[in-house]
């Protein structure tokens, strides 16, 4: 109690916090301790002992309301005072309004005796002689409401000064997050599987209560909670249904839960929502657990006890049985804790207390903990940019009434919306912190997280971060330096010498804090950002204090000895960034003895021309580093790596560029040395010092044009091997039979050996431009793996064998001077441009581009409106490196597009774009830019394979010198479009993209870029229902193939412009709006890498295609074979609104028919 005589002292001024107390019980004790600890930390504190004598009693009552947090702490003998239960009832009250921090310690008492008014405890209370039955309920209540928030407890044997700094530490917190009182931006809400907090206006962490009490609204919701209800189904699953819902930390699923309680409580008698179950194991311990569980679902019981933690139902198993329950459990953080409240149990085994039909719902940011636990799982995912922009508006405008703000705000609003990348929290955060501030405020607002991004969302992640285990937080703050590379590349940095890292990864995935996506490692730029802060301040956090640097200064620093060397974990240092040259000393890595990463590169120029921007060592280096995993150093200054060097960790070596003559001197073990680039290091003579390296897999020695031999290297394990342009090599090297990609293009080579049968793995052989290659032997024909074969501009070759056994696919013989072709009866692509000595092809083969019946000759596939449609199938469609134009797949007003069926469809889009120019650089010149490929699906992000990405329609860029080089083949480009809900109905649309290119002269050259097209047949007219990503591959135009010509030796930046606008055969003015846009230049294929889409999408060597299995009735496929058998002209059939279009055909002018529709239509 806060009411009882006390001392002469004066009040503090201003107070900050109020202790509700039992006097008899803790003042002289506890309190005075803690009321010391406090303010010895300058913290101001009201107790009665400051109050004016004289004055009444509900004065104390008027210092809670001036208060910014209450501590209440309860003991045995508290609910002997009215007075206590008085301040307790005021408290409540100010928590509930949103003024005041509560915050429950437990004195020496069981929480859950406290909530449940049980016990002596209890026994006080119901002995009081208070004849205001109302006033004691609502006492009751505050009793039973304020212990529900996480508290802390003090035990008997509780160190007290320990849970003294606990208690301050907790209020500092707070206090940080807490504008002072008086502000009109004072307000308390709870934060997701946190304590209820006061925060600022900007800090706001979850539901907004307004004085009616209406709660924040919810944006995105209703599509979340229908899938979740279908998992959960009443009807289609009779038994009892166990569903997992995950997600990363702050994403929604505290809200889907409530939403979802809300909504199907109503289905059930008895039902239960337990939240904060992290917060209360912690701080109650898991026996507490079971409790709450029984409180709620046996309301009638007084005093519910559990027998076990092992069988808490024991008893009550039989009352629980009679009826089916809805339970719903958020913010799990353990397994014991799903054990704890729903008993020991597995799919197998059915919970002996449950009653079938009921059903279950558990919430955790850790996928793994479900395991074996749950019937399905829902992964809620991030909001789309539509009910983002939605959420933002309604933090940052009070935008209750939907009342569209200024144009201006709202231009802004997309950037913070395109920021946040669909994170609920993040965009409340951002929203509240913007609230009526003034556009020149925003606009700073925006700057500044351009130059210095800042997380919005570190608390929740850091729960999460902190339960992490050392090794895992070294590799995700290790991932965040790799992030969107391969999985394999990543997986062997983490793994090379700590095995335990695989794990790690695994369990990182599970928590949500990466993904895998393509085959490559990703992470949410939140999640990235928060990383890069946490790592500058990573040794506060209670893990390892290492550090990864990133800027010039940190790593002069280390030099300086300013900073701890052997605390150093990567050094990367973006060459770009340095002005000028720069020199280490020869000792600056000396002392970094826990270096793993090391990495000077240059992000500007992909060609590394000629440039100032060089790390040199004037004296010489010191090199004593045995635990990098990875040594990249741009043009490497030295002729070998010094003696002291031990790569036993080594794991991916890159020295391009460099003056490098041998690698290091003698023999070195390299057991995990998996990747070597040495390219363009044109002094390199020597590879000695590989003959050690059993598990190499691709050796990248392009340009090396020194190099006459690969002697002494170990070529065991390789895989992909490139000698592109080493002029001086002239033999065909000896080299193991695992391998799968060789390039020789541009070598001396003269002729293949006949032991070239012995590679039974070889998929790519690339001999271009070996000039002096005059036969192929008749052994190629028995590889059999092999299927693609690329001998372009070899112009001696006169002959080519016949090939009857091998499952070659794609044969390129342009600029050849091959006479005659033998029958090819496995070649589905044949290049002979440039060739004007050939005399004769063999029958059929100007039909090697048709393939009856089968995917990769699907042209046209339209699937819009199907409503009941989900799912696509893994892969799409095969492809097939063929000469295909306009090809078009549309999944319009698919709504229910599962995110699988989508990031497939992206998936194929990226395979698709990447395949296009193998068949279309030999022969199209590239005079018109034409759509090869286009496809659309709901949606509303950029996929991530997009290099360049805005908010908006129109997208601006400084494009990195060399962009339009040979290797270009042409331009991706993605827009995502937003079609009002007040449209009418329309018949057609057209997206397109003005690309313009500042010239020499200062002058823009443009060209238009047709992005997607969308037509009803005949008079017919629809809507469309969503946010639409449409895709389009274009063929490299005329003007840019100019200005390869005009500028291949300049090393300068281009400005490039694209805006992308949309038009509809009416009027279509406010329709349709571009909300963002991308472009990725597309080039010849990485020959140095392996892309995980390959296997997937590329026709196999023995394959056999089956017809579309999704969303084609048997009837269908009936008339297709029939149209396919008698090989007749297909045509467009119209379909009922939830069929699916399909064109097969070897012709190219489905896609053309349709353009020249939609031209009609717009014209007429």
């Amino acid at each position: 109690m806060a009411s009882s005589s006390s001392s002469s002292d004066l009040p503090p001024q201003q107070h900050q916090v109020f202790i509700n107390f039992r006097g008899e019980d803790l003042r002289l004790g506890f309190v005075s301790h803690l009321v010391e600890a406090l303010e010895n930390d300058n913290i101001k504190v009201f107790i009665d002992n400051y109050a004016d004598k004289g004055e009444p009693l509900e004065t104390l009552l008027t210092k809670i309301q001036e208060s910014r947090i209450a501590l209440a702490i309860f003991s045995g003998k508290y609910t002997e005072s009215t007075w206590c239960l008085r301040e307790l009832a005021m408290i409540k009250d100010c928590v509930e309004k949103g003024n005041l921090v509560a915050i429950p310690i437990f004195y020496k008492l069981d929480p859950s005796t406290v909530r449940g008014v049980r016990g002596k405890f209890g026994d006080a209370f119901r002995d009081l002689e208070e004849r205001d039955v109302l006033k004691k309920k609502e006492w009751k209540k505050a009793l039973k409401w304020i212990p529900d928030l996480i508290g802390i407890t003090v035990h008997d044997k509780s160190p007290e000064s320990e849970i003294l700094n606990e208690i301050v530490r907790e209020v500092k917190k707070v206090l940080k997050k807490v504008p002072l009182k008086g502000s009109r931006n004072f307000f308390v809400e709870p934060s997701e599987g946190s304590r209820k907090v006061a925060v600022d206006r900007s800090e706001i962490i979850d539901t907004r209560t307004s004085a009616e009490g209406e709660k924040d609204k919810t944006f995105g919701i209703k599509q979340q909670l229908k899938e979740l209800e279908d998992k959960l189904d009443l009807i289609k699953y009779k038994g009892t249904r166990v569903i997992g819902v995950v997600g990363m930390p702050g994403i929604g699923k505290t809200t889907l839960l409530k939403e979802l309680y809300k909504t199907w409580k109503g289905k059930f008698s008895r039902y239960a929502l337990i939240d904060q179950i992290r917060g209360k194991s912690n701080n109650f311990r898991l026996e507490c657990l079971p409790t709450l569980l029984l409180e709620k679902l046996l309301p009638e019981l007084n005093n519910p006890q559990i027998d076990s933690v092992e069988e808490p139902y024991k008893t009550h198993k039989g009352l629980l049985r009679e009826r089916k329950v809805l339970v719903v459990l958020d913010d799990v953080s353990e397994r014991e804790q799903i054990y704890a409240l729903l008993g020991k149990y597995d799919l197998q085994n059915k919970h002996e207390w449950i009653k079938d039909g009921s059903r279950i719902v558990i919430a955790t940011n850790d996928k793994s903990l479900l395991k074996g636990l749950v019937h399905d799982t829902y992964v809620v995912r991030q909001l789309n940019h539509r009910d983002g922009l939605q959420l933002f508006r309604y933090h940052a405008f009070h935008d209750d009434q939907a009342i569209t703000p200024k144009v201006d705000f709202m231009k802004l609003s997309d950037e913070f919306v395109h920021y946040a990348r669909g994170h609920p929290l993040a965009l409340k955060i951002l929203g509240r912190e913007l609230y009526e501030k003034n556009m020149k405020h925003w606009e700073t607002k925006l700057k500044i997280l351009a130059q210095s991004p800042t997380t919005y969302i570190g608390e929740v992640v850091q729960v999460s971060f902190d339960e992490l285990s050392m090794a895992q937080k070294d590799a995700f703050l290790d991932i965040a330096c790799f992030r969107s590379q391969d999985v394999d590349y990543v997986e062997s940095l983490l793994v090379s010498s700590d095995p335990g890292s695989a794990e790690a990864i695994k369990a990182l995935k599970n928590k949500f804090l990466i993904d895998t996506c393509d085959g490559r490692v990703e992470m949410h730029d939140l999640l990235y950002t928060f990383s890069r802060e946490l790592d500058l301040r990573a040794s506060t956090q209670g893990g390892s204090k290492q550090r990864r640097l990133w800027l010039q200064q940190d790593i002069i620093n280390v030099q300086q000895k300013t900073m701890g060397a052997a605390d150093v974990r990567g050094i990367f240092l973006d060459l770009s960034e340095v002005k000028g040259e720069t020199s280490l000393d020869r000792e600056h890595f000396k002392n970094i003895c826990n270096l793993r990463y090391l990495k000077f590169y240059n992000s500007h120029c992909p060609q590394e021309c000629k440039t100032n921007n060089k790390i040199n060592m004037p004296d010489g280096l010191e090199l004593p580093l045995k635990e990098v995993r990875c040594l990249h150093w741009l043009k490497f200054p030295l002729e070998e790596l010094p003696n002291d060097f031990d790569p036993i960790n080594l794991v991916d070596l890159k020295l391009p560029y460099s003056e490098i003559e041998r690698l290091w001197e003698g023999v070195k073990d390299t057991p995990v040395l998996k990747w070597v680039d040495l390219n363009h290091s044109s002094k390199l003579c020597s590879l000695s010092g590989l003959s050690k390296a059993q598990n190499l897999q691709r050796l990248n020695l392009e340009g090396c044009t020194s190099l006459e031999s690969l002697r002494d290297v170990n070529l065991m394990s390789l895989k992909t091997l490139t000698l592109s342009n080493c002029s001086n090599f002239k033999e065909f090297p000896l080299i193991p039979e695992n391998l799968e990609a060789l390039y020789l293009d541009g070598t001396v080579i003269s002729q293949l050996p006949d032991n070239v049968v012995n590679l039974k793995r070889l998929v790519l052989l690339n001999m271009k431009d070996c000039k002096m290659l005059e036969n192929i032997p008749t052994c190629v024909g028995e590889l059999k793996a092999l299927q693609k074969l690329i001998l372009s501009g070899c112009l001696k070759l006169k002959e080519f064998p016949e090939i009857n056994k091998s499952s070659l696919k794609i044969l390129l013989l342009d600029g050849t001077s091959i006479k005659t072709m033998p029958q090819l009866p496995s070649v589905q692509y044949l290049c002979l441009s440039r060739n004007d000595q050939i005399s004769y092809l063999p029958v059929g083969i100007n039909q090697l581009t048709y393939v009856p019946e089968l995917p990769p000759t699907l042209q046209y596939l339209d699937a819009h409106g199907c409503s009941s449609l989900k799912n696509v199938a893994t892969p799409l469609a095969r492809i097939v490196s063929t000469v295909q134009n306009h090809c078009t797949f549309n999944f319009t007003n698919c709504g229910n597009l599962e995110q699988a069926a989508k990031e497939e469809i992206t998936s194929y889009a990226q395979r698709k774009c990447q395949l296009l120019p193998d068949a279309r650089k030999h022969y199209n010149e590239g005079l018109n830019s034409e759509a090869l490929f286009s496809t659309c699906f709901p949606g509303c992000e950029v996929p991530s394979w997009f290099g360049h990405e805005v908010v908006g329609s129109l997208l601006q860029r400084k494009l990195l010198p060399h962009w339009h080089d040979k290797r270009l083949s042409g331009i991706a480009l993605c827009a995502v479009v937003s079609f009002l809900d007040n449209q009418d109905q329309i018949s057609c649309f057209s997206v397109t993209c003005t690309f313009k290119i500042k010239a020499e002269d200062k002058s823009w050259v443009p060209f238009t870029c047709p992005v997607g097209i969308w037509t009803r047949e005949g008079d017919q007219k629809d809507k469309i229902e969503s946010d639409h990503v449409f895709i389009a591959y274009i063929s490299c135009p005329h003007s840019i193939r100019c200005l390869e010509d005009e500028n291949s030796d300049k090393c300068n930046f281009t400005e490039a412009s694209l805006e992308f606008t949309v038009t509809s055969g009416t009027s279509g003015v406010g329709v349709f709006k571009v909300l963002k846009c991308g472009l990725s230049l597309v080039y010849e294929n990485d020959k140095n890498k392996n892309s995980s889409l390959e296997a997937k999408y590329e026709v196999p060597i023995e394959v056999s295609f089956q017809k579309p299995e999704h969303g084609i009735m048997e009837e269908e496929k009936n008339k297709n074979k029939r149209r396919s058998d008698d090989r007749r002209p297909k045509k467009k059939r119209k379909t009922r609104r939830d069929d699916i279009m399909i064109i097969s055909t070897v012709t190219q002018t489905c896609g053309a028919s349709v353009a020249s529709r939609m031209e009609d239509k717009l014209s007429g």
